[in-house]
């Protein structure tokens, strides 16, 4: 027997071993042969595919003697009875054996009908003589409810087709399997029944199946319980109701759920026999669990809450199916439905009794911790539209320790051993650590095992949300959060709890989870900003089109909410609330253009001697932003951020290429523009107008706007294109009076002046122009100061001068359609055609405006440059140049741009009939190198000509061999999007075919970049700003959802309040120092690690969790936090492994013990040992694991002697390395 447990213990699941308890009803099922054995045995018919019935099995065992895993029971009329005399159980067992003798035949002709599978019960009695010679325990109470139901269903037996027992006055019930009450029961069994020919068996422990069902997306995990009848369901209800009012018991005076269960239990048991007195010893046992289960339990749920393999239960509402997470099979349909919302409710109010909270529709949310630890989240109508819910997370009882965290993959031996150090700090200097990861990733479960590190005698205080951690330390202080009450008092959060903490003279704190506030007043004790911001004249894309100063939108919010300006030192910012937050251009993870929330602004004055950095970017792309402020860079295939001050020339930063569409809007006119802009509106009144006196907002029928001694002039209600046509001509070489009284533009194209002309007269239909011809030119001139008003309230156009400070209307922004016919009109008046380049050019003095215009262009599909030039006549202002260049974007120009201009839209034809499309344009290519495609393709086991092949399929056009050779070798820095795309879904689709999964990642990846939305643009120039030449006076950022960067002047900046990604110890920092947090960046370093885990899922393993990264924070050059990298996870080996950086923690622990690097490598050895003797040991049970742990503290001498005697030769010559 020692020898098969053995072997079980080295053989089978991890999650059998550790989660399903220490014995299991059903385990032999699963056992393999035993040693000896000479017959090779025959699977059961719900282990295999085979359609074995239930008879075969049974004839089977009467030629049989012994062998298998299913021991003979011919002979057997009754189990041999216990030495104690016989119990309930022993009964229900004996009663069994003697109803299945009656009922073996009907019982061979029906086993077929349910799936070709034996019952629990009947299963149970096959497997019962096992249970005679060394009766086992079962792992929870949900196995023991199995056993006693199941039997209790054999024993009470099924009358046969068409013969009546004898009336008495309870009768025996029937004891056919399955859910629960009548009602229920009799849907289970014909769910059952739907699953003939579909369904495999998983798992059968207990009262409980795990089946997989042919078209089921989700196991299905079935409870079987005996079927009632009316008779007992009855007796039932009286028996509770007697309960109920007889049973009183003090929930104070027995605090212990279970304790209080077994009085219950004890009592109700008590009273069916006086009720039912011929009732077998076994039908009372389960109709009293029955009982109690609803009075003390959770009803229909209970047998879920007392499965220690289940890890949450999820009721989703009325007529739908309870949901559980297994801890082997995830996610599982069972089959028990609420068909009530009474009856889901009559749970919610007993949990919420139970913890002393209210929850109705004033507060119809209920977060709570049960008394056995597990948390609960219910919800209740109007806010949960489909009834009630409830959501369990079960709290486990035997949690995972180290020894299994190490079993699993999650870390190995080495680490775990590092790790330990850190923890101990060898007595002088334990690290600061911080997991990190996303939900369910597994951080309190590393955190718990890390705790377990601590040296006994130390004083740890833990601070926890909802209470999980289990440590076996002595001198431990818990403490838990508490929400308001219903009068919105007696909150303690978690901050409030930390600094309490800090009072109690605490050697070691453990804080479960850090969201907001507490981090700081964390950093704070550990101790014992935020520097990142762009100048106030950084053009910001709003993501409905329009552009902002960035100082101008910061500038609003912080005078419009001046009392709620919150500073650290020399930092101001505001949190907006939800009717202030705007929406700018951002870019995920997948390098694809959306729109994320911007929930902060900041704004710091410019430090005294502080310098600034002016990036410029091939296409013209300029910003100027602090030393710290971090870019997006593409090296070496990825993408990471770099601090401006370390942005040098020839780096590839992200530029937007494609912004996202802005929303369809109507161009609607405010109708406050027109108040008081005129002495009159015109209405219709007949046949003709009349007069209303313009004394604020026009009346719904006005057509016309009039003063005296002037003509009528149209009112605008929408932005139509030929308006915005004019409107571009204007602020490209018109000009508005500056008394507002004439309107003039400058033509030396006729087509293009009638364009104008045409488009004007439709609002000033009276109005005749002033036309002067120059010879050269033609000058147009209107006289009407209210149409010229209009121009100014609408489209913003300055009076008199305009070259240097016009801008860009918003209003054209709102309608690709607005922006085409506004550019057409520019570059009619203002533009020309460049043959050499060739490339169409818009020139203006006005920075913001060339801006705006490239982002339009952008966002028509049109890529352009901005360049900054001298102006020769005016040496102290410079003009800028938007340039589009190659013919495909010069192609796009012509089919989008509607041009009047006859000369200049014939030489751009002309131009583009001459010249070719060249497929190299940098706007159309991604940096390469190296390594991002050959270390793939070899991987993959591909031929250059076999990728050269497959990858010209997939891009529609010839990838030659050359080029990718050309790739690898590092003779080429840029590849065609195409041409890339191609090779990407080459490598993936083959990675997919041999089932490499992290070649399929890699591969993904180089997709994603073929694919995206930004275009890496070289740095041409880096420089420091002196704040005051430039007239600096605020610098301002954004916290931005998400996605956590926006576009500012075109190019991709990270805001440095958030994270890009939430998988890395850097994203981890700034996660530190965002709201809620707000740590400041000082404090960072007393932090020493940081510990990434994840959980994911693996084609092979299913859903795993590992730790991915393990990095030490170094310290801080100048404003930059610096990180080393321990620790790195490799997909392929599915392994953490190191990365030879030394450590920064090692070092310190060094100075301060007086130790060499030698010597703690030692230190680290002997833990390493202990661990992996533990394993070897199978010890894994947190007091087991806690005692070495605590012995290695006590005497480490007498430990690694014991270990040394009782190990493995390879353990045994590892301590006499280390000794």
């Amino acid at each position: 027997m020692a020898e098969e447990k053995k072997k079980k213990g080295l053989s089978g699941s991890w999650i059998d071993e550790i989660l399903g308890g220490k014995s299991d009803p059903l385990a032999s099922v699963f056992d393999k042969e035993k040693k000896g054995e000479k017959k090779e045995e025959k699977p059961l018919p719900f282990l295999s595919e085979e359609k074995s019935p239930l008879e075969s099995i049974l004839s089977e065992d009467k030629k049989k003697k012994e062998g298998g895993i299913i021991s003979t029971v011919k002979k057997e009329e009754s189990p041999k009875p216990p030495r104690r005399g016989p119990g309930p159980l022993q009964n229900i067992l004996v009663a069994a054996k003697e109803e299945e003798k009656k009922e073996e035949k009907e019982t061979k002709g029906k086993s077929e009908e349910n799936l070709g599978l034996p019952s629990v019960g009947s299963l149970s009695n096959i497997l019962s003589k096992p249970a005679e010679k060394k009766p086992e325990k079962t792992s929870s109470g949900a196995d023991l409810l199995g056993q006693l139901l199941g039997r209790g269903a054999s024993s009470a037996g099924s009358n046969p087709a068409g013969a009546a027992r004898p009336r008495q006055p309870l009768p025996k019930p029937k004891g056919k399997p399955s859910l629960g009450l009548q009602n229920l029961l009799s849907e289970t069994r014909t769910e059952e029944m739907s699953y003939a020919g579909r369904a495999k068996v998983l798992d059968a422990y207990g009262n409980v199946r795990v089946l997989k069902v042919k078209g089921e997306p989700v196991p299905i995990y079935e409870i079987r319980l005996p079927k009632l009848s009316k008779d007992e369901e009855n007796l039932i209800k009286q028996v509770r109701e007697r309960a109920i009012t007889e049973i009183q018991i003090d929930p104070t005076l027995i605090p212990n759920y279970e304790e209080r269960r077994k009085i219950f239990l004890r009592e109700v048991k008590r009273m069916l026999k006086e009720a039912a007195p011929t009732y077998s010893e076994g039908r009372i046992e389960l109709l009293a669990e029955l009982i109690v289960q609803h009075m003390l339990g959770y009803g229909l749920l209970d047998p879920l809450v007392r499965d220690d393999n289940l890890e949450e239960i999820m009721v989703i509402g009325t007529n739908k199916p309870v949901y559980v997470w297994h801890r082997r099979f995830y996610m599982c349909k069972t089959n028990i439905v609420f068909k009530e919302d009474r009856d889901i409710l009559n749970i919610i109010e007993r949990i919420a009794r139970e913890v002393g909270r209210r929850i109705d529709q004033q507060s119809p949310l209920l977060d709570a911790r049960l008394p056995d630890g597990s948390r609960v989240n219910a919800t209740i109508p109007p806010i949960s539209l489909e009834g009630p819910t409830i959501t369990i997370r079960k709290f486990k009882k035997d949690p995972l320790t180290i020894i299994d965290l190490i079993k699993y993959g999650t870390m190995n031996t080495d680490v775990a051993a590092f790790l330990w150090i850190l923890v101990d700090g060898l007595g002088v200097k334990p690290a600061n650590i911080l997991v990190a990861g996303g939900t369910g990733s597994g951080k309190t479960t590393t955190l718990n095992s890390l705790a377990m590190f601590i040296p006994p005698g130390e004083r740890v205080i833990s601070i926890e949300d909802t209470a999980e951690l289990q440590l076996p330390v002595e001198h431990w202080i818990r403490l838990e959060t508490r929400p308001a009450n219903l009068e919105g008092k007696g909150e303690v959060t978690m901050d409030d709890l930390v600094k309490n903490t800090l009072r109690m003279r605490p050697d070691r704190i453990i804080v479960g989870e850090v969201r907001g506030a507490e981090a700081r007043t964390m950093f704070t004790a550990m101790n014992t900003g935020h520097n990142g911001a762009l100048y106030d004249f950084s053009v910001i894309q709003l993501s409905d089109g329009r552009f902002a100063l960035i100082g101008d939108v910061v500038e609003d919010l912080f005078n419009k909410y001046s009392d709620r300006i919150k500073t650290y030192k020399d930092l101001e910012y505001i949190e907006l609330d939800e009717k202030d937050r705007f929406d700018v251009v951002s870019v995920g993870p997948d390098l694809r253009a959306g729109k994320h929330t911007v929930t902060a602004v900041w704004r710091r004055k410019v430090r005294r001697g502080e310098k600034l950095m002016r990036i410029r970017t091939r296409t013209g792309n300029e910003v100027i932003l602090t030393k710290t402020h971090p870019f997006f860079v593409f090296s070496d295939g990825d993408v990471v951020r770099k601090e401006a001050e370390k942005v040098k020339p020839g780096d590839r930063v992200a530029v937007m290429m494609r912004p996202p569409k802005a929303p369809k809007s109507r161009a609607a006119i405010p109708e406050e523009v027109y108040a008081g802009i005129s002495d009159y509106y015109l209405v219709p009144n007949g046949n003709g107008m009349k007069r209303v006196l313009n004394d604020g907002l026009p009346p719904e029928n006005a057509e016309y706007l009039l003063s005296r001694n002037s003509k009528p002039v149209k009112l605008i209600r929408e932005v139509k294109n030929n308006l915005a046509y004019a409107a571009g001509v204007i602020l490209g070489d018109g000009y508005l009076s500056s008394n507002g009284y004439y309107l003039s533009a400058t033509f030396d194209d006729s087509a293009y002046m009638s364009a104008f002309t045409s488009a004007v007269s439709e609002f000033l239909p009276e109005s005749a122009p002033r036309i002067r011809d120059n010879g050269t030119s033609t000058v147009v001139t209107y006289g009407s100061r209210i149409f010229n008003e209009m121009l100014f309230r609408i489209f913003g156009i300055p009076k008199g001068k305009k070259s240097a400070v016009w801008d860009v209307p918003d209003i054209v922004l709102t309608s690709d359609d607005l922006m085409r016919y506004f550019i057409a009109g520019l570059f009619d008046a203002d533009g020309s055609v460049d043959e050499n380049g060739p490339a169409v050019i818009l020139t203006t003095k006005s920075e913001s405006a060339a801006r705006k215009v490239w982002y339009a262009l952008q966002r028509l599909g049109i890529i352009s440059t901005v360049s900054r030039v001298k102006n020769r006549g005016f040496k102290e202002s410079p003009i800028f140049r938007v340039i589009v260049s190659g013919v495909e974007d010069l192609k796009k120009f012509d089919s989008l741009i509607p041009i009047s201009h006859s000369r200049k839209r014939e030489k751009l034809r002309v131009l583009l009939k001459e010249k070719r499309p060249y497929r190299g344009r940098h706007t159309y290519r991604v940096p390469i190198s190296p390594g991002m495609v050959k270390p793939l393709r070899t991987r993959l086991n591909l031929t250059v000509a076999e990728l050269s092949k497959l990858a010209s399929n997939y891009a529609g056009e010839n990838i030659s061999e050359s080029l990718i050779r050309h790739v690898e070798k590092g003779r080429t820095k840029e590849i065609r999007r195409s041409a890339l795309r191609g090779i990407a879904i080459a490598l993936q689709t083959v990675a997919k075919d041999v089932g490499n999964e992290d070649a399929w990642v890699k591969a993904k990846r180089l997709e994603l970049i073929a694919k995206g939305d930004v275009y890496w643009d070289r740095v041409v120039e880096v420089e420091e700003v002196e704040p005051e030449e430039a007239g600096i006076e605020y610098l301002y950022d954004l916290t931005v959802d998400e996605d956590h960067n926006y576009v500012a002047n075109g190019i991709l900046l990270s805001n440095c309040m958030g994270t890009i990604h939430s998988n890395n110890a850097r994203e981890t920092i700034t996660r530190l120092e965002s709201p809620p947090m707000n740590v400041p960046r000082i404090m960072i370093p007393a932090l020493d690690i940081i510990l990434m885990q994840v959980r994911f899922h693996s084609r092979k393993k299913g859903t795993v969790r590992r730790v991915t990264e393990i990095a030490e924070i170094s310290g801080m050059e100048g404003e930059s936090i610096q990180l080393n990298k321990l620790y790195k996870y490799d997909p392929a080996k599915d392994e953490l492994l190191p990365t030879e950086v030394p450590s920064r923690v090692i070092n310190e622990l060094a100075r301060h013990t007086g130790m060499s690097i030698s010597e703690l490598e030692l230190e680290r050895e002997k833990r390493k040992i202990v661990l992996e003797w533990m394993i070897e040991k199978g010890i894994r049970s947190i007091e087991d694991v806690g005692h070495y742990i605590k012995l290695f503290y006590v005497d480490e001498e007498a430990l690694l002697d014991k270990i040394e005697k009782d190990s493995s030769p390879q353990i045994q010559e590892q301590v006499r390395n280390v000794t």
